[in-house]
């Protein structure tokens, strides 16, 4: 196994934590409350902002046509395909434009996002892919098992279009290049620069689960 595709197994404890959790399961069952899903909405488009910015510092670091090529794509997705899910909710919830300008990050939105563009700032290439890797690739990977699962209410549930979008194969391969990059930027690494990228990546994994933790509780801060 590649060490890209290792990534996971390092994780998996909190990576299978993350799609058991009732956020996810129960999007995927459409039983999930819609106040839920707004608050998730709301806080996962401040994420996304922040989440763009950490692609363009990747291409500053970037010396390559094919490398800067893939995270333009990338960043293109995010702020272009995965924004028309959004929209599209926040139009079945009457989100207003002033409601989204006045929304403010909690502090567990502010903390991953933070953590992403520390360690786009101090790190190098490979370590800024790793950071934000485990958002698109654990979105992929629950929705398309949420899709066979739950494939025999999908078509009645509220949250179909946000499962078929990360279950389907243009999200997916949006980042499939990521495995091959990542491969061929550590070739060079000692253990202990690999250990470090794997406590990236395991770190990005679980605030992935506290956002999902924290959407499902509608949590603003540590007071509830």
């Amino acid at each position: 196994m590649s060490f890209s595709r290792s990534l996971k197994q390092k994780a998996i404890k909190v990576w299978e934590d993350g799609y058991n959790h009732p956020f996810v399961q129960e999007l995927g069952a459409g039983t999930l409350c819609k106040e839920k899903f707004k608050f998730y909405l709301l806080q996962d488009y401040l994420y996304l902002l922040e989440y763009a910015k950490v692609f363009a510092m990747a291409m500053v670091k970037a010396d390559d046509e094919k490398m800067l090529s893939n995270l333009s794509s990338i960043t293109k997705a995010t702020l272009v395909d995965e924004m028309k899910v959004h929209h599209l909710y926040m139009k079945e919830f009457g989100i207003s434009e002033e409601e989204v300008k006045s929304v403010k990050a909690s502090l567990f939105n502010r903390t991953y996002t933070a953590n992403m563009l520390a360690t786009s700032q101090k790190g190098d290439l490979v370590e800024t892919l790793a950071t934000v890797f485990p958002c698109a690739w654990t979105y992929c990977d629950y929705a398309n098992r949420l899709k066979e699962q739950y494939k025999d209410n999908l078509e009645d549930n509220f949250y179909k279009s946000w499962i078929e979008t990360y279950a389907g194969e243009d999200f997916e391969n949006s980042f499939l290049w990521f495995y091959d990059a990542i491969d061929e930027l550590v070739v060079n690494k000692t253990a202990k620069e690999k250990e470090k990228i794997e406590e990236i990546f395991i770190a990005s994994v679980e605030f992935e689960y506290m956002f999902w933790e924290m959407a499902y509780n509608k949590q603003m801060s540590y007071v509830k």
